[in-house]
């Protein structure tokens, strides 16, 4: 999602509270705040919080495609791992926007393999080495890695592309006896290096362990089928109305100059920004009895973070960060 910042030349009156105003870790601050909105389209939004089918994992992909065609779809997974589908809130195919829901439907026990798999762009490959493609291994050890690495999409298999030296650790299982038998990667590999998107990948079996294994049934819904109705969607679930609240004029300088420029302010932070800090779902930080620091809202109370903010009839996608000097 989209995530930007405020600046206000308006609130000097607040600067004694709030520590000093100026331009994020050029204003000498220790620590600070860079709140900004910045304008976002129907499409823009949409884009921002969907993840196209496409670049989802070849095992998720499929999955999505069956459960459409009205198939019962599932997935094997260690416990040990990420789940399917763990980081794509909404999923965008064929003009539709899906949700995608897991369910646990059986689990078994099953030896787990933890491996590494060691890339080294500077180091040479033995010329007696045994290496495969990634594409060339058997169904079961393709499922098994992609479980393993969390089902990575295209974006983080793009960094394998740009990496120096990778180093990542997983653990493979197999559903069943046949599925393991049918296996070229354990108990002992049949080969010393995976070829993944161009790069020679060391693997080794470094250690064994009993893991549950969740098989997991795949189902999808749609919420809209088309940009501005799943816009409309997201705004009404991850965004505020900030015309429908009683903002101070102070808040409203605060909102107007984050338009503009951006807004950046020194801890310990003013009232009206800690008030907006409440607003927009992020942990509360306020002046100290003593005006001397800051407190947070304990995690546990934390109210859920809002990405996107309408005023005045135009929305925006929300940042809110803090920084350290």
């Amino acid at each position: 999602m989209h995530r930007r910042a405020l600046l206000s030349a308006g609130l000097t009156g607040l600067a004694a509270t709030a520590g000093c105003l100026g331009p994020g870790f050029g204003s000498g601050c220790t620590r600070g705040t860079d709140f900004r909105l910045q304008t976002t389209s129907d499409a823009d939004t949409a884009d921002a919080a969907s993840d196209p089918l496409e670049t989802l994992s070849p095992p998720e992909r499929t999955a999505v495609d069956d459960a459409r065609r009205g198939a019962h779809p599932t997935l094997w997974v260690p416990d040990t791992g990420s789940e399917p589908f763990e980081d794509a809130d909404y999923v965008a195919t064929g003009g539709a926007y899906l949700t995608v829901e897991t369910s646990i439907v059986e689990t078994v026990q099953r030896t787990g393999y933890d491996i590494s798999l060691d890339y080294d762009a500077e180091a040479t490959v033995p010329a007696d080495a045994r290496r495969v493609a990634f594409a060339d291994l058997p169904a079961v050890d393709r499922a098994a890695l992609f479980a393993a690495l969390g089902y990575p999409n295209t974006r983080e298999l793009d960094r394998f592309d740009r990496a120096r030296a990778i180093s990542i650790g997983g653990t493979l299982a197999y559903p069943d006896d046949e599925a393991e038998a049918r296996s070229e990667l354990v108990p002992d590999p049949n080969y010393d290096y995976v070829r993944i998107r161009g790069s020679e990948f060391r693997l080794q079996v470094t250690d064994t362990r009993t893991v549950t294994m969740e098989r997991r049934r795949i189902e999808t819904r749609t919420v809209a089928e088309s940009v501005a109705d799943f816009a409309a969607h997201v705004h009404e679930r991850r965004g505020i109305d900030l015309d429908e609240h009683d903002l101070s004029a102070a808040q409203r300088e605060i909102i107007e100059s984050a338009i503009e420029d951006g807004y950046d302010e020194c801890a310990p932070y003013s009232e009206p920004y800690a008030d907006l800090q409440r607003l927009f779902g992020r942990q509360v930080t306020r002046v100290t009895d003593d005006g001397d620091g800051v407190v947070s809202t304990p995690g546990e109370d934390a109210p859920e973070e809002i990405d996107y903010a309408n005023y005045e009839n135009q929305w925006y996608a929300v940042s809110m960060s803090e920084y350290v000097a």
